[in-house]
């Protein structure tokens, strides 16, 4: 038999991992404009700085064009001079007979003095061949013509690189870190999660002992366990209530019922089967035998489900082999299964050895097995199969509606709410509490048609 899994919690489906990822995506974001922030005021402060140096270039150049006054040929030969002994700094005079200075021509559309701009120079490499390289320069206006001052820019490739690579590393960091530290986070925070997930999932099972873990950390998660704790305190204090109630009276008044039954039974055995009115007599009395004999198994089924739900019947805790144990309950079943035209059939497969009680294992399994002979009607079909550890009772009958298959284990009812049908409404409610004495689960399944009750127990081994 396969049984459906149970929803896992899994990282991308979680609220924290999504939350976890767009942090990390918008980290990288910001990361990404800081740094090209930082890398356009880097270029800018640059060129802000190159700019500076040019003017003050062109002022110092100015001021000595002054000095030399009216002497052409002096200035022509200091700006020579100082143009021989410039690496980055380019000079040229123009006096109109000709250039002076370490450009071979006058740069054209380049701005006055303090405007500056840029313009393409060709150099020489040292490996003898040549490249064009920028220059941001401007003129001034001297008493012998146009001087021209210029500065080299620096090469912006290599720094441009450089800086793409360190954005690059910083960029991987950033995603690694994030996604380190989101993963520890969510793992830790789903470890809390499915803590809470397998408490709620034993609740869900029956399990009202149960409580949600806490770490006493007073978070969120705290709260809520909390919350929930004290909410299933209070059902747990009603349920108990409500059964205690139930009990005392089934205890209450199977005494009084007792003895009525005996008084009935010496009624039937003083009668005298003469006179006309002796057989009617008779069967009232066999028909208020019969009405008592369902009440006292009514009241006996309901205290029995309350020493099994209070713990008040110990597990003899011995090896039971599930086949013999089924081919007993088959056995003693199959003559009622005939006389509703009924095919009780039975499959021992692989041996499966539990730790248990075994009348209480022959109870739930009887109980099972005659639900099914009561419900599945005339000519229907019943399986009673062993398999290892599991249990498994199918029927061709009309099932049980899904809406109902939790409803069925709750005490005292019946899908028939007419109730004219005979039976306790307490079959398969004292079923599932021995299923849970025996640390096993029972699940109500659609055979289609019909219903399929299958109990899974621990295995000897793993008790």
């Amino acid at each position: 038999m396969s049984f459906a899994s149970k929803p896992r919690l899994r990282y991308p489906r979680t609220s924290i991992w999504r939350l976890t990822s767009l942090f990390t995506v918008l980290s990288l974001v910001v990361n990404a404009l800081v740094l090209g922030a930082v890398y356009w005021l880097t270029v800018s402060e640059r060129e802000r700085q190159l700019q500076q140096n040019v003017l003050l270039a062109a002022d110092t150049f100015k001021r000595l064009a002054t000095l030399h006054g009216g002497n052409v040929e002096g200035l022509r030969d200091a700006i020579d001079a100082h143009a021989r002994g410039a690496a980055n700094t380019l000079l040229v005079l123009d006096t109109g007979e000709g250039l002076v200075g370490n450009l071979s021509q006058f740069p054209p559309q380049l701005p006055q003095y303090p405007q500056t701009g840029r313009f393409p120079v060709a150099v020489s490499r040292l490996d003898g061949g040549a490249a064009v390289e920028m220059a941001r320069g401007t003129w001034v206006a001297v008493a012998a013509g146009r001087l021209m001052v210029a500065q080299l820019e620096a090469d912006t490739s290599s720094y441009s690189r450089e800086f793409l690579i360190a954005s690059a590393l910083a960029l991987s960091f950033a995603l690694l870190l994030t996604l380190v530290v989101g993963y520890l986070f969510n793992r830790r925070q789903l470890r809390r999660l499915r803590g809470l997930s397998e408490g709620i999932e034993q609740i869900q099972r029956g399990r009202m002992d149960t409580r949600l873990p806490s770490q006493a950390q007073g978070d969120e998660f705290d709260v809520l366990a909390g919350q929930v704790n004290q909410m299933l305190d209070e059902i747990d204090e009603l349920l108990h209530s409500v059964a205690g109630v139930t009990d005392n009276i089934a205890h209450d008044l199977r005494t009084p019922l007792s003895r009525l039954r005996i008084r009935l039974d010496e009624i039937a055995a003083a009668v005298e089967p003469v006179g006309k009115h002796a057989p009617a007599v008779g069967d009232t009395l066999v028909a208020a035998q019969s009405d008592l004999d369902q009440l006292l198994e009514t009241f006996e089924a309901m205290l029995d489900l309350a020493r099994l739900e209070q713990g008040v019947l110990q597990l003899e805790g011995r090896p039971c082999e599930l086949a013999d144990i089924a081919r007993d309950v088959a056995e003693l079943l199959t003559p009622l299964a005939e006389e509703r035209h009924q095919q009780l059939a039975l499959h021992c497969g692989e041996p499966g050895r539990v730790t248990g009680d075994a009348s209480l294992l022959f109870r739930a399994i009887y109980n099972l097995v005659d639900n099914a002979i009561q419900h599945a009607g005339n000519g229907a079909s019943i399986l009673l199969a062993q398999e290892g550890s599991q249990i498994v009772v199918r029927d061709s009958g009309p099932g049980i509606p899904e809406v109902e298959r939790e409803r069925v284990f709750r005490r005292l009812h019946r899908l028939d709410q007419s109730r004219t049908r005979p039976g306790t409404g307490l079959g398969l409610s004292v079923v599932r509490a021995i299923t849970r004495l025996h640390g096993a689960t029972i699940t109500l399944g659609d055979a289609a048609p019909g219903l399929i009750v299958t109990l899974e127990f621990p295995t000897l081994e793993t008790v």
